[in-house]
């Protein structure tokens, strides 16, 4: 004689459904359907990549401030400085490249070719 199953509560933290847990054999269920499955395995979409052009530092180059420009790439709390100690021309010349080369980087696989 078996004792009586308990349900166990879904996996997904925020599911109030029990998990019916079928008196079989095998690996038993943590996800009270295939659906709760899904969504806790789904990732959150990552953070967009913003390209910044920003003041860089004031004694470089050992021109005046307001005059020295930075390009940055930034995702969320991460960022890296792409190029420094540049003019303002050039600086956004280099952020308008960085961004066709990342707005092209998302086409979707199988698209037509230009």
């Amino acid at each position: 004689m078996s004792a009586a199953r308990q349900p166990a509560p879904c996996a997904r933290p925020d599911c109030p459904n029990p998990v019916i847990r079928p008196a079989r054999r095998g690996r038993p269920p943590i996800y009270c359907s295939p659906a709760r499955r899904a969504q806790a395995q789904r990732r959150p979409p990552p953070e967009p990549i913003l390209v910044e052009v920003d003041h860089g530092s004031l004694t470089a180059h050992r021109r005046p401030a307001g005059r020295v420009w930075l390009v940055r790439l930034r995702r969320g709390p991460h960022a890296v400085t792409v190029a420094s100690g540049l003019g303002r021309t050039t600086a956004d010349h280099r952020a308008a490249q960085i961004i066709t080369i990342i707005a092209n980087r998302s086409t979707p696989a199988g698209a037509a070719i230009d």
